[in-house]
């Protein structure tokens, strides 16, 4: 679009800069008529009930606005009965002759709304789903005339106390159509007001474009409801509702929406440039290069003023500014696109709707140079240069997910449009992104990022010269070319216990590592009992060394511990003694593959838990479901089917599930997949399904595991994210979520049998699955008089976990005599396990006593 307001050309696919000019059937700007009143929450009936009200209402029945940034406007939240409803075209006439063109005209004639208005003044009324969307549903429906039926009054709605148990997210997304956004430019201000004019123009454009179904059907943004501008000769401050959108903003979907919401988003942001870019010009670069030296002359003269900035930093900044200006002043005739751009299209100026898939822009910036290029710098501007962390607030522990988005992010844009000749010169327009915000950053952090990414752009200019080459994501793929070139090793698996967590007091004065657990094995050595390790070739346990010395005197007999697992187990197993604390998780995994030369498949297991599953190589994690399994297995002898039972658990049961509640719901790591068992996400502490994580995740290629930590800790790095010993450090699925961004496919394998001792709690739990319960040895006695009383007895001992103790007051030598029996239908092993005694105190007295039909045997 030209500076005038027409539409020069569509871009052409054949080249970058070849455009064919379309044909408009002009339509005149017809006054609209008054708009409707939009409806209002009623006044109450005196100040002070309202005040009342007011005082008893919790703060998020009130929308609230996040990020609002560093404007010279003030933004708040309104009311929808305080919006402006009129939009005078006065306000523009004389700003801009885009507003008169007959290209705009078409446009915004066939974008106004359809509702019956009456008046004479321009006016977008409603919200998209109120009229756009309508409007496609209702195309051939016929409009009766007014009516002199009165219109349905709305019902006079009061703010709710306490008693409303709904979140505040919810009451946001009720009562969307009762809040707007308002943006107040005061005279006498900074700005006077006509930027902010400018802005909402574009706004406007940008709107009726999106309704028209000019733009993919998923962009939008707020609709303006009405617009006060000062009258000719006054001084007055200008005011503009626009739509409130109670979306999600762009650092939810980020950490807690899977790949493909991710993947949709940076698509449809990137849509936008297209848009732009199709209606663009092509004009070399020497045209609009005077603009950038007046930008740089402006940027040299503010820098001055910032305290933040030495002289030193100024010199050096203004040097790369020249240096840059040289560069590009000597490629005059590099040909760019130059038309309408949104200006600041950044992450944050995003707010998203994940369910349907709606992306919605606001906070237009008008710009010395208008250029689809300057979105695609300022969408770089975060997503390489990671601007986004130093507005943007990141939980503890989701600092690596969020670097690794920004990455695949970055690794879309930069695949869709480098190999476009424009794309040499796009570094000019984002050096000048980020240098435009020295003279105002706040804090170190902002610097740090403004000055490395300078230095970054200054390093792509020196390689503009060498050998084009493939996309970032595509040297990220370590896959084999070949598959049949994939070792058929076994899986090597590494139990990384090297952190604070296990070296902690855990009960009874014993350390969490060696605790004993209720079936005697300590909870190292437990960790790996279930596992089937047939495609194993070894079990590497990392430990610390000082604290192994400490406890138990030799690694000699730490390793002793490790006989219970059995021979065919023991064999494999091999000892990790470091002499050094690691960071976390992945420095011990990274420390282990590399100082023992692990090759191949790996599998990374958790020292706080045990289940039950077969090692195979691949990529996978082992999951569960947090909601507990309500089908026990039925016992294998039908006879029991058939018993009836009065009291409500005494189910005619062989087998129960006995995983305890999740203690530690809130600190599990969750997944989801797809409809053919393919991770689509995965995250820590965010409920993103019910499958929770249970400690077990296999790496198809160790090496992959390696490249993919070295590419999150450098982000964090680049980022200035520090991930302090206070807090969590990298995590396994921090890597998973790196290497699925980067095209990896990972599956789920559930897992059986899983027993949580990540904490007191937990462990407390897990101990009461174990369970004692006293019989009166007439039940065991009815048992041997059945036909097959060695299934019976089988079903007595094959729960490891229930101890079942026989008493009588028959005297001992009654005793001795059911054990001959045992011991003859069962075997003498079966004899042994079985506990049986005389007592002369009945357990039953005492009330602790236990019926085989409460067993469910």
């Amino acid at each position: 679009m030209s500076d005038n307001g027409d539409v020069l050309g569509h871009f052409n696919q054949s080249s970058p800069h070849e455009w064919s000019i379309p044909t408009h059937h002009k339509f005149p700007l017809k006054k609209i008529p008054e708009p409707l009143q939009i409806d209002s929450i009623p006044p109450y009936e005196s100040s002070s009930d309202q005040a009342e009200l007011e005082a008893q209402t919790p703060t998020a029945h009130k929308p609230t606005l996040k990020g609002v940034g560093k404007s010279d406007c003030e933004v708040k939240i309104v009311s929808i009965s305080e919006c402006e409803s009129e939009i005078p075209p006065e306000a523009f006439a004389d700003k801009n002759s885009l507003w008169t063109s007959d290209a705009m005209q078409d446009i915004f004639a066939n974008a106004r709304t359809l509702t019956p208005t009456n008046g004479d003044s321009y006016s977008v009324l409603g919200s998209r789903a109120a009229q756009a969307r309508k409007a496609h549903r209702r195309p051939f429906l016929a409009r009766r005339g007014n009516s002199s039926a009165p219109r349905l009054a709305r019902q006079p709605t009061r703010p709710t106390g306490p008693s409303k148990y709904v979140s505040g997210a919810t009451i946001r997304r009720l009562t969307s159509d009762k809040w707007a956004v308002r943006k107040q430019a005061f005279s006498g201000g900074k700005q006077d007001g006509s930027r902010l004019l400018k802005q909402i123009q574009k706004q406007l454009i940008f709107s009726a474009t999106c309704r028209t179904s000019h733009m993919n059907a998923t962009i939008s943004t707020p609709e303006i409801y009405g617009l006060k501008v000062p009258r000719a000769g006054e001084e007055s401050n200008i005011i503009v509702d626009m739509e409130y959108i109670p979306f999600h903003d762009v650092a939810f979907i980020m950490l807690e929406q899977d790949k493909a919401v991710n993947e949709w988003l940076i698509n449809a942001a990137i849509s936008v440039v297209d848009y732009e870019l199709t209606n663009s010009s092509s004009v070399p670069l020497k045209e609009v290069m005077p603009e950038f030296h007046k930008k740089a002359d402006s940027i040299k003269k503010a820098m001055t003023k910032s305290h933040l900035l030495s002289e030193e930093e100024i010199k050096n900044t203004s040097e790369q500014i020249d240096a840059l200006l040289q560069h590009y002043d000597g490629l005059p005739d590099l040909h760019i696109p130059v038309g309408t751009c949104h200006g600041d299209l950044t992450l944050q100026n995003m707010l998203v709707d994940p369910i349907n898939r709606e992306l919605c822009v606001f906070d237009f910036l008008d710009c010395f140079v208008e250029s689809p290029l300057q979105d695609l710098a300022k969408l770089l501007q975060d997503v390489r240069h990671q601007w986004f962390f130093t507005q943007v607030e990141i939980p503890d522990g989701k600092e690596a997910r969020a670097v690794a988005t920004l990455a695949f992010f970055y690794d879309k844009i930069r695949s869709d449009y480098e190999f476009y000749e424009f794309w040499e010169a796009l570094a000019l327009f984002e050096f000048m992104c980020l240098a435009r915000i020295l003279p105002y950053m706040t804090n170190d952090r902002e610097k740090h990022c403004i000055l490395h990414g300078l230095q970054r752009i200054g390093e792509d200019l020196k390689s503009l010269n060498t050998p084009l080459v493939e996309s970032s994501s595509d040297s990220y793929d370590s896959e084999p070319e070949n598959f049949d070139a994939i070792p058929n090793d076994k899986t090597t698996v590494i139990v990384p216990a090297l952190g604070p967590d296990l070296a902690q007091v855990f009960f009874d004065g014993q350390t969490k590592l060696l605790t004993v657990n209720p079936n005697g094995r300590p909870l190292i050595v437990d960790c790996v009992s279930s596992l089937g390790t047939d495609k194993v070739s070894r079990i590497i346990i990392a430990v610390p060394k000082s604290l192994i010395l400490q406890h138990c005197d030799s690694p000699a007999a730490f390793e002793k511990l490790f006989d219970a697992l059995g021979p065919d187990k023991r064999s494999k197993l091999e000892f990790f003694y470091s002499e050094q604390k690691t960071r976390d998780v992945i420095d011990t995994v990274t420390a282990v593959v590399q100082e023992r030369n692990v090759s191949g498949s790996i599998f990374v297991k958790d020292a706080n838990n045990n289940f039950a599953h077969s090692v195979d190589a691949g990529n996978y994690t082992a999951f569960l479901s947090i909601v507990k399994e309500e089908n026990p297995i039925r016992s294998s002898n039908p006879r029991s089917h058939h018993r009836s039972y009065s009291k409500g658990d005494l189910r005619p049961l062989q087998k129960r599930d006995l995983r305890p509640d999740l203690i530690d719901a809130t600190k599990k790591s969750y997944v989801s997949f797809s409809y053919d068992n393919i991770v689509s996400n995965i995250s820590h502490a965010s409920f993103v399904s019910s499958q929770f994580c249970c400690g077990g995740y296999g790496f198809l290629s160790a090496s992959d595991f390696l490249a993919s930590a070295e590419r999150l800790r450098t982000a964090l790095q680049a980022a200035d994210i520090e991930l302090s010993p206070g807090k969590s450090g990298l995590k396994i699925i921090d890597v998973i979520w790196e290497m699925i961004c980067q095209g990896h496919l990972f599956f789920g394998a559930k897992v059986s049998e899983y027993d949580d001792w990540g904490s007191l709690a937990a462990w407390t739990a897990y101990k009461g699955t174990y369970t004692t319960h006293w019989v009166d040895m007439a039940h065991l006695e009815r048992v041997l008089q059945r036909p097959d009383p060695s299934a019976g007895l089988q079903d007595i001992l094959d729960n490891p976990r229930r101890s079942i103790i026989f008493y009588t007051s028959k005297g001992e030598a009654h005793v001795g005599q059911v054990r001959e029996t045992v011991e003859r239908v069962g075997g003498g092993a079966t004899g042994k396990r079985l506990q049986m005694l005389h007592s002369i105190v009945s357990p039953h007295l005492m009330g602790v006593e236990s019926d085989l039909r409460d067993l469910g045997l």
